[in-house]
């Protein structure tokens, strides 16, 4: 009867224990997506989601893809420049080439998102 009355609690607390684990494992991935959501939507706010479109970088894929950290380096850098008016007026043209961006802050990044991009289509 012991045996029958141990093995229960065990197997109750094995259950619970399984559930609790894939409750905090559904609460991790909405949480996720709330927190890249709202990411971007502040990156579509700037000019370099702009500029991802017209080098034909996917944002959402750049979004998801790139750590955090180097998503806001980037976006502080687009905050920073200083050279909008050239950004802009490049961004209304119709085809951006990565070799005009040199006014860029995230010139270099840019440069390697779009190497990197291409690469993956020839693969």
């Amino acid at each position: 009867m012991i045996t029958i009355i141990v093995g229960g609690a065990l197997l109750l607390l094995l259950a619970i224990f399984t559930l609790r684990l894939f409750y905090t494992i559904i609460i991790n991935l909405i949480n996720g997506r709330k927190f890249h959501h709202s990411l971007l939507q502040e990156f579509n706010k700037l000019r370099l989601s702009h500029m991802l479109t017209a080098l034909g970088v996917n944002k959402k894929a750049y979004i998801y893809q790139a750590s955090v950290n180097d998503i806001q380096q980037h976006m502080k850098s687009c905050s920073a420049c200083v050279n909008t008016d050239e950004c802009d007026d490049r961004l209304s043209q119709p085809d951006l080439d990565v070799s005009e961006i040199g006014f860029c802050n995230n010139e270099a990044e840019l440069k390697e998102m779009v190497t990197a991009g291409k690469a993956d289509k020839n693969e």
